[in-house]
Order: C-alpha cells, then structure tokens, then sequence
C-alpha cells in the first residue's frame, strides 16, 4: 500500500522490506517537521499520542525494526501468510470495533487485536512523506511544504528523477536574491556533486546566486606557495 504523496527515494526499499520476513512492515519516512508514518503509541481511544521512543525511532537514534502501534502511507504485507487474512482496513469486520471512521487507524486495531506485529524499518533512509493539510490550510500551504519537502530530500539525494511525461506540470518559482545585494555560493570545483546539489536547490527555492569557484588549498601551487604565510 503506497500513498501518493509518498517519495520512496531508496530503490531497495522493497528488496529490503521483502527480506524483514514480517507480515506487515513499513519503511520509516521523514517529513520537514515531526510528523510520519507511523505512531509510538495509541490512546484507549484509537488515538495517537506522542510517547518518548517517537523521536529515538523517527531521529535513527535506535535502528532497526520497531514494534509500534500504527504503520499508515507505505506498508508491506506480506498476503502469503495466514495471519494476513485477519488484516482489514473495514471497521464493519472487525468484532465489537467501536473506534473512529478512520481507514489506518481501522487497519492498526484490527492488526493489535489480531496479534499482528506492526514494524517500522529506520535502518536505512527509505523516503520521505507530505505532511497532511489540515481543513483549514489551502493549496498555497500545500505547494510551501512540498517544496519544504523536496529540499529535505535533497539534503540526503542527488536529485528527484522526473519523468518527461511530468516535465510540462512542474514549476519552479522565479529567481531572485531574497532581498538582498547578491547572494554567493562559494564552491570547491574537485566537488562538482555538491554543485550540482546547491543548483537544485536554488531552483526549488527560487535563489539567483553567484557561483564563485573556492581557493584549493589542497592543490600544489598553494600548500608550496613562499608569498603565502599563516
């Protein structure tokens, strides 16, 4: 089960979800605050609540796979084995189910009450999730997160592959210098993935810089140089 607004930026995933053996597994995903894809904990009411291995979890202080309550937006199951045929995402099945109208939540009691372990992999960085609107947000917060969102990937990738189909619908905000005089990127030329890095990222964040190429201090012409005293 994958969600739309999900960005598997790791092309193992699956292969590595697959070799977890477990009913239901789900890859740890990151956002551009706190929020993701599963819960630490869960209320007597099927409600989330914030408990103190979130953050251990969600931050990699602890890797590995976690037994948590609630796995939503990227889950794997496993439907080869038997236990899967007591999963459902429809509360009208589940037995004396007097919870919220909620499909995740639905499938994370059926799961508990089945005894159904619930896993969330954060050994590896498997992708990235949006952070739902709430109803009173609009479309314009929407875009300002997505791009919070491609930024943060960013940080841990090269770039996002766009497919040619997708090129026409992708807009990129008009660039300028924040306000300022000029702004300047200073880079080593031997480190041209870092480059290429920063000029993504101008592009998603609208920034016009300057590139100046950085004094290599490793090159011979320096490190031997009379004229240059520390």
């Amino acid at each position: 089960m994958l969600d739309a607004d999900v960005f598997l930026t790791n092309s193992s995933t699956l292969h590595d979800l697959v070799l977890k053996e477990q009913t239901v597994v789900a890859p740890l995903l990151r956002s551009d605050g706190m929020y993701s894809n599963f819960w630490a904990g869960m209320t007597a009411e099927y409600y989330y609540v914030r408990t103190d291995l979130y953050e251990p979890i969600l931050f990699r202080e602890k890797t590995g796979c976690h037994n948590v309550p609630m796995v939503h937006s990227a889950v794997l199951v496993d439907l080869r084995r038997f236990d899967s045929d007591r999963l459902t995402y429809k509360a009208e099945k589940l037995i004396a189910y007097n919870g919220p109208e909620d499909d995740i939540i639905t499938f994370a009691v059926g799961a508990n009450k089945s005894d159904v372990p619930l896993f969330v992999c954060n050994d590896e960085i498997y992708g990235f999730v949006m952070v739902p609107l709430e109803n009173e947000e609009t479309i314009t917060e929407d875009m300002q997160r997505l791009t919070n969102t491609k930024v943060e990937i960013l940080a841990f990738n090269d770039y996002l592959p766009l497919s040619d189909d997708l090129k026409e619908f992708v807009m990129y905000p008009e660039k300028d210098t924040l306000g300022l005089d000029q702004i300047y990127m200073i880079n080593l030329i031997r480190r041209p993935e870092r480059r290429k890095r920063m000029h993504r990222l101008f592009d998603e964040l609208g920034i016009r810089a300057e590139i100046i190429n950085a004094v290599d201090g490793s090159l011979d012409r320096y490190v031997f140089n009379p004229a240059i005293s520390f």
